[in-house]
């Protein structure tokens, strides 16, 4: 059964897509089989993932979401999965995921409804990572119901580091009441510039702020204009340019979440 792993933040441009990507093609090249939900309505997994129009696809999550608020019956994965190059599967998204919360207000049990689409695939996979939207709502709330942890990108800077506190309070709620096994497996730095005043402020902040609640990876991932290139590419930065800072930092994020270290970090501070 997957162990389901939602990247989070509320604040755009942080870093999620970059980390949900670079995450589920690093899990997948070291032989784990590996899905990537793509739970954000511009699309963005799914274009780097090698998908050129979205809005062209006839099935995506929201697609499948509607099949089950709906009572329908869902086609076979084989029929929509994307097997990609790099050997994730993709469950892509497009513009119409927008119109999730409007659809679901009215849906009895609608903060359960990704659960159930998740069942579905779960045993299929050892990971699914999910990309999220940037905003909390019906939707996100539906992610927290259904992962088992949660990773936390940050940019080293002040408004994206002050959305944290509110995140953690939506964390705490539905672990507490709904979720318990839900748990943060921790907070992620990037884009960070570590010769400048302004990131290690930042980076100070964060860990005074957060240390004590939640794990803070140690692997920082640093900024680099290459990993917006690599995009242009349909590629994450590891396929792109494996050699590249944050490409090799990448693969050390993930050393660090794998370890046994690390778990036992993420427990304790739950």
């Amino acid at each position: 059964m997957a162990k389901i792993i939602a990247i989070i933040n509320e604040k755009g441009g942080v870093g999620k897509t970059a980390t949900a990507t670079t995450l589920a093609y690093l899990l997948s090249k070291r032989g784990h089989r590996t899905a990537l939900l793509d739970f954000d309505g511009q699309g963005h997994s799914s274009i780097i993932f090698g998908v050129k129009n979205p809005n062209k696809l006839e099935v995506t999550i929201n697609t499948l979401l509607r099949k089950l608020v709906e009572d329908e019956p869902l086609p076979e994965p084989e029929s929509y999965i994307i097997k990609t190059g790099c050997g994730v599967d993709l469950i892509p998204s497009n513009t119409q995921l927008f119109t999730l919360e409007r659809n679901l207000c009215n849906v009895d049990f609608r903060e359960r409804i990704l659960t159930q689409y998740i069942d579905t695939i779960k045993d299929s996979y050892e990971y699914i990572i999910i990309d999220c939207m940037p905003q909390m709502g019906t939707p996100m709330i539906n992610v927290m119901m259904c992962a088992d942890s949660i990773i936390i990108p940050t940019q080293a800077e002040l408004l994206s580091a002050q959305g944290l506190a509110e995140l953690l309070k939506h964390h705490q709620a539905i672990q507490r009441n709904s979720n318990h096994r839900l748990h943060i497996e921790g907070i992620l730095i990037t884009m960070d510039s570590p010769n400048t005043i302004l990131s290690a402020q930042v980076n100070d902040l964060i860990q005074r702020g957060f240390a004590d609640k939640v794990p803070i990876f140690k692997t920082h991932i640093p900024r680099s204009i290459k990993v917006a290139e690599a995009v242009l590419h349909h590629q994450t930065i590891c396929e792109f340019l494996p050699g590249n800072p944050a490409a090799i930092a990448y693969g050390q994020f993930v050393d660090e979440l794998l370890s046994g270290e690390h778990g036992k970090i993420a427990e304790r501070s739950v």
